[in-house]
């Protein structure tokens, strides 16, 4: 067996335990078991079980991307992109806020683009189904704010806003967004509980946004 193949075998045994039990229950020695090695065989492949993870975590991205681009495909006015990808990434996060916080905020942020490289490296076939631009802007970095501030901007350059306050909104956004996501870290499995806290936390960015565009 190549070393690819090994590794692919190790983040689908890790993808399995993750959507099963759970992103807090992906242990080396149960992600070894499951694919039929010693733990040992992680650690020589991926240096930890953290960037095993955030491998693994990475196929919870796949759908959030294809929806977006879809959401995304026809629309040309930044603003409403911007509206539009929010209410997308909120929808998948609040499903599963241990993954996309540990992605987007927590320890798998500083290593997400590596991830990203090897992960398309393991599954080439994936890459070559993208197409839309906003997908190497969203898949291929872990700053959200930097990515709505693309968008913003883009507004701002339109004369809707002000330079100075897409920048604010942007990292204003990923606050709320954050911290609604850690109040929800325990009971997300409910699925009505994290489609109407995904509701509510879009409302507040919505409205950030509005406030500050310039109407006239």
């Amino acid at each position: 067996m190549s070393v690819e193949d090994t590794k692919r075998k190790l983040v689908e045994a890790a993808y399995k335990i993750l959507k099963e039990n759970g992103f807090e229950s992906v242990k080396a020695r149960d992600v070894a078991k499951e694919a039929g090695y010693a733990a040992t065989v992680i650690y020589k492949h991926f240096g930890n079980l953290n960037f095993l993870v955030t491998l693994a975590s990475l196929r919870e991205l796949e759908k959030y991307n294809k929806e977006n681009m879809e959401l995304t495909a026809e629309v040309s006015d930044s603003v409403q992109v911007s509206k539009l990808s929010w209410k997308s990434f909120l929808l998948h996060a609040f499903h599963n806020p241990p993954v996309f916080e540990n992605l987007f905020w927590g320890k798998a942020r500083a290593i997400f683009e590596d991830a990203v490289v090897e992960y398309f490296q393991l599954y080439p076939e994936e890459i070559q189904k993208k197409t839309s631009t906003f997908f190497y802007l969203a898949y291929f970095s872990s700053n959200i704010e930097e990515r709505d501030f693309m968008l913003l901007r883009q507004a701002a350059n339109e004369g809707r806003m002000t330079l100075e306050d897409a920048f604010y909104v942007s990292r204003v956004n990923g606050m709320i967004a954050h911290a609604a996501l850690l109040e929800h870290m325990e009971d997300y499995k409910d699925e009505k509980i994290a489609t109407r806290a995904a509701e509510n936390c879009y409302k507040l960015i919505e409205k950030t946004i509005d406030k500050w565009l310039i109407h006239g």
